[in-house]
């Protein structure tokens, strides 16, 4: 019998995939490992995980502060 999941493939750079990789130790919704820049992930956590990689993108860039 074949089982069926939706999900979504999502492409990246290879360190937005290290970012989505870790966070998937904390919550199982990475499905499929496809390559160095894709991966398929459950379709029901996608607003989630875009979330989440958007506060830690948002931690860890360097903003320079203007000092007149």
């Amino acid at each position: 019998m074949v089982k069926a999941i939706k999900g979504v493939v999502v492409e990246c750079d290879t360190s937005v995939k290290q970012i989505i990789l870790g966070l998937n130790e904390k919550g199982q919704f990475i499905i499929e490992d496809l390559d160095d820049t894709h991966v398929f992930v459950d379709a029901s956590c996608i607003e989630q995980l875009r979330a989440d990689t958007d506060e830690i993108l948002n931690e860890n860039t360097y903003k320079v502060e203007d000092s007149k």
